[in-house]
C-alpha cells in the first residue's frame, strides 16, 4: 500500500512539473511584446538583441556623452569630468575620468535591448558624483554606475544590473 501511494505522488509531481513549466512558458511568450504603443498612437517595433550588429563601422572621436563640475579649489582651475565614448564594439563604450589631476579610464558595457544604445551621465546627489545609465525601450532612465570621489580618488561603483534575454518561438 506505501509502494502504492508513492508510485502515484511521483506520477502526480511529474504531471504538476509539466503543468508549471507549461504555464511558466506561457507567460513569459505573453510579456514579451515585440511592438510598442508610442504616445503619438504610432507602432516601434523592437528588433530581437540577436538581430543587432555588434559592430560599429566608425565610432565617433568626440565624447557621446559630457559630465564637468568645477572642485571648488582657491588656487587651482580643476574639475571632475566625465567623458563617455564609443568603441568598435556597439554596447561597449570607454569612460575617461578626471578629478583634479588625477586621470583613468575604464570600458562600460550597456545591456543589448535590441535599440541602439542612449548611454546619459547625469549628476549625482553628492558633489563630484556623475550618475551613467542609459535609456530603456521606454524611453525612461536607468542608472547603471556612480562615479565619485572617496578619499580623493576616483571610484566607479556599479548601482545595478542588468541582464537581457531572447525567447525562440
Amino acid at each position: 500500500m506505501a509502494v502504492f501511494c508513492l508510485l502515484g505522488q511521483a506520477a502526480y509531481f511529474r504531471r504538476m512539473k509539466k503543468i508549471c513549466t507549461l504555464f511558466f512558458v506561457a507567460g513569459v511568450l505573453a510579456c514579451n511584446p515585440t511592438d510598442t504603443k508610442n504616445a503619438d498612437g504610432s507602432t516601434t517595433t523592437q528588433k530581437a538583441a540577436a538581430d543587432m550588429d555588434l559592430e560599429r563601422a566608425s565610432p565617433k572621436t568626440t565624447a557621446v556623452q559630457h559630465y564637468q563640475e568645477k572642485v571648488n579649489h582657491d588656487l587651482n582651475n580643476w574639475y571632475f569630468k566625465v567623458d563617455l565614448y564609443e568603441t568598435a564594439k556597439r554596447f561597449t563604450y570607454t569612460i575617461k575620468l578626471q578629478y583634479e589631476e588625477i586621470t583613468g579610464e575604464d570600458d562600460i558595457t550597456l545591456p543589448n535591448l535590441g535599440l541602439e544604445p542612449q548611454p546619459i551621465l547625469k549628476k549625482g546627489s553628492a558633489p563630484y558624483e556623475c550618475i551613467i545609465g542609459f535609456m530603456d525601450e521606454k524611453n525612461e532612465f536607468r542608472e547603471y554606475k556612480k562615479v565619485h570621489i572617496v578619499d580623493g580618488a576616483l571610484k566607479i561603483t556599479t548601482l545595478k544590473s542588468y541582464a537581457v534575454s531572447t525567447v525562440q518561438q
